[in-house]
């Protein structure tokens, strides 16, 4: 056991120390018999020391520890190049709204897993190694903004090949691990490149889809600048994009996945992400040498609120100490 104190350890013993002696000195010159007097003085005394105790907030230390997990790492692959801000998801909200919502879904259905994050625009980058921190891959997706159309490249959507086969290796080296890998994007290529054949990396693949997002009719982009929407030079019209599901349709095909267009909502990622549940087990692990601190102050709490309240009752019932 140790303690952590909420304030200056110190500062609450000298705090204390006062209340003490100052009601001591109260109850004792108090003209009421000595037996009221005396367990006046214990009761009171009792209230003091229980809230000493909470505020010194005592834990239980413990270096050995069980914990569960899900035998799952789960890969999200995230298109972030400029197309995916286009205003064509659900109606009119823009494309990344969609992935966020439904990189939040799958998160917490399949908490306790072990999540990736690999991201592309113009480059690749991999902003998150396997990890069970949640909040962090969702506090990445949060930061997720338009890219800069005056320096954008163009799309192309094998440019994360090589991190997504990294981290899909190092999944597989794992014991009792299955990989799920969710590929995330509108399917555009525009800076004139070959789709990579990804069928090299379906062998580490053992469950996930390609998500689609986008419409047929394509939508507009807003402007980095903020000063209206993306232009197109070669037509005279703002810019417009449009999914490409046969683009989609391949990498699905590759990784050995399904695909899906959720542009008008993810109903059919439920069923899927319910069969990887399903699939999955939860794995009890002992963890040896990190300290983990359990809060115990509560258990002080219960009786101090009993004192108090039969304090105020007794109080009101005598007017008087």
């Amino acid at each position: 056991m140790s303690i952590q104190p909420i304030f200056p350890l110190g500062a609450m013993l000298a705090v204390f120390a006062v209340l003490f002696l100052a009601t001591a000195y109260l109850v004792i010159r108090n003209k009421t018999k000595t037996g009221d007097r005396i367990a006046t003085l214990a009761r009171l005394s009792f209230i003091y020391v229980l809230a000493l105790i909470i505020g010194i907030r005592p834990v239980l230390v413990e270096t050995k520890y069980e914990f569960a997990t899900k035998n799952l790492d789960v890969l999200f692959v995230v298109d972030n190049t400029i197309s995916m801000w286009a205003q064509d998801y659900n109606g009119k909200k823009e494309r990344m709204d969609g992935v966020r919502k439904d990189v939040n879904f799958i998160i917490d259905e399949l908490a306790g897993s072990n999540f990736g994050l690999v991201t592309f625009d113009d480059t690749p980058h991999v902003l998150a190694p396997f990890t069970q921190d949640l909040q962090y891959i969702r506090d990445l997706m949060d930061t997720f903004t338009t890219p800069d159309s005056y320096y954008a490249k163009g799309s192309d959507l094998s440019i994360a090949y090589k991190d997504i086969e990294s981290l899909l290796l190092s999944s597989n080296r794992k014991e009792n691990r299955k990989t799920i890998v969710f590929y995330i994007s509108d399917g555009e290529i525009t800076n004139g490149k070959e789709l990579k054949d990804f069928s090299d990396l379906g062998q580490y693949v053992d469950a996930g889809a390609v998500l689609g997002y986008g419409s047929a009719d394509g939508g507009r982009m807003k402007d980095s600048y903020g000063s209206g929407y993306i232009y197109d030079y070669s037509t005279h019209r703002d810019a417009v994009s449009r999914i490409d599901e046969e683009n989609l349709k391949k990498i699905a095909e590759g990784l050995g996945v399904e695909y899906m267009n959720m542009n008008n909502g993810n109903s059919s990622l439920v069923g899927s992400v319910e069969l990887i549940k399903e699939s999955s087990k939860t794995i009890i692990e002992n963890g040896n040498g990190a300290e983990v601190k359990k809060d115990i102050y509560f258990y002080f709490a219960y009786p101090l609120m009993l004192m108090i309240l039969v304090e105020i009752i007794l109080v009101a019932r005598r007017g008087r100490l």
